[in-house]
């Protein structure tokens, strides 16, 4: 996966698409954004397609690779103020990427965070694509959006 493979029509493919997905989140999450610690909001129209992209700065959850909050306090943090403006649009939709140092995975962080993802978007009414982890030159998907729901 990469941002290379990218079409130049992209935009106006359905972000639903695992792999479309991930090749965006490998483009609007830099490698700046990964050693920093970001949360990136994609927002997608009715049809799951790019319309713009928020991140939000979470270096103190990265420092010295010791967690200062939980990730769904974190989690939330960063969501609470996008949701009620998402809510506006109906037929909104979220594409949801942690931009983070270290290992290509981390396992209990990563889960972690994707769990609370999930359960934020779901609380909020507002339907979640997908939820990837972008750490060095990797990109992943930590729970398919089946294992989320549970």
């Amino acid at each position: 996966m990469s941002f290379q493979d990218l079409p130049q029509t992209w935009t106006d493919h359905p972000l639903s698409d695992p792999d479309l997905a991930a090749d965006v989140v490998d483009l609007l999450v830099s490698l700046g954004d990964r050693q920093r610690g970001t949360f990136t909001v994609v927002l997608c129209d009715e049809d799951a397609r790019y319309r713009a992209a928020v991140a939000v700065d979470l270096p103190s959850e990265f420092e010295h690779r010791t967690r200062s909050l939980a990730a769904g306090d974190m989690c939330a943090s960063a969501l609470t103020p996008i949701m009620p403006a998402v809510r506006t649009a109906p037929g909104t939709s979220l594409l949801l990427a942690l931009g983070r140092p270290g290992p290509p995975t981390w396992p209990e962080l990563d889960t972690e965070w994707a769990t609370a993802a999930t359960h934020t978007c779901r609380a909020a009414g507002v339907p979640l694509l997908g939820f990837y982890i972008a750490s060095g030159h990797h990109v992943y998907q930590p729970l398919q959006p089946a294992q989320a729901a549970a």
